[in-house]
């Protein structure tokens, strides 16, 4: 009985021993990226995400105009399949304050499917009347139903790995 209860106050204390100088990394991150929840916006509401009240306009396929270029890690269709789109989004700043959007953006369907998206020609700034633009790599199926999806990016912890989730909508298919 005495080896026993020796046994488990050794592992208690070992226990403790690894847990405790993690303590304070994990109160941080607990901090830093709270834990995940999913907010779904119906089509044509607003949403507030990063103190951006955020009204999605549009999803449709991207059409580039010469000259454009896809934003910084898309490329132009390159499998058979793959089809360009574009979510158009009207963004209104609550603060004055200028800064960095640390938003991670991705494409989804219902069935669970993911894809990157990338802002695209998106300045956004209190007063200004230019639309947000976000853009991404599809296949041709998810075209007609794909979803936006925002997610809090930190700067040490991207892609996001936790923290509120915005999706908006589509409207229903007549």
């Amino acid at each position: 009985m005495k080896h026993a209860a020796r046994i488990l106050a050794l592992l208690a204390v070992t226990s403790v021993a690894i847990l405790l100088p993690f303590r304070a990394e994990w109160r941080h991150y607990r901090q830093d990226v709270p834990g995940g929840h999913t907010r779904t916006v119906a089509p044509g509401r607003p949403a507030v995400f990063q103190r951006i009240r955020w009204t999605l306009i549009s999803y449709g396929r991207a059409v580039l105009k010469p000259g454009d270029l896809p934003p910084d890690g898309i490329d132009a269709p390159a499998r058979p399949g793959e089809t360009l789109v574009l979510a158009t989004l009207k963004a209104e700043p609550l603060t004055d304050k200028p800064r960095d959007i640390d938003i991670d953006f991705a494409l989804r369907d219902r069935a669970g499917h993911r894809w990157t998206a990338y802002e695209w020609h998106t300045t956004i700034y209190r007063g200004g009347h230019d639309p947000a633009y976000v853009m991404g790599l599809v296949p041709s199926r998810a075209v007609g139903s794909f979803e936006l999806v925002m997610r809090h990016r930190h700067q040490d912890l991207s892609p996001a790995l936790g923290g509120p989730e915005l999706v908006f909508l589509r409207r229903p298919s007549a």
